[in-house]
């Protein structure tokens, strides 16, 4: 898949397997109840692919 960053930059990207899930969040402030409105922090863990 390709990720664009802010400055238009284009990488190549798959999914970093290698460590467990690729893909972590983490609510902002924890509540017991948490809601679907509620903010987390998300970290994707990726890695960058050449294509020779």
């Amino acid at each position: 898949m390709t990720l664009t960053l802010q400055d238009k930059r284009q990488f190549s990207v798959i999914f970093d397997r290698s460590n467990g899930a690729p893909v972590d969040a983490k609510q902002v402030l924890p509540f017991a109840y948490p809601e679907d409105r509620d903010q987390y922090l998300l970290t994707l863990g990726l890695l960058t692919v050449h294509s020779g």
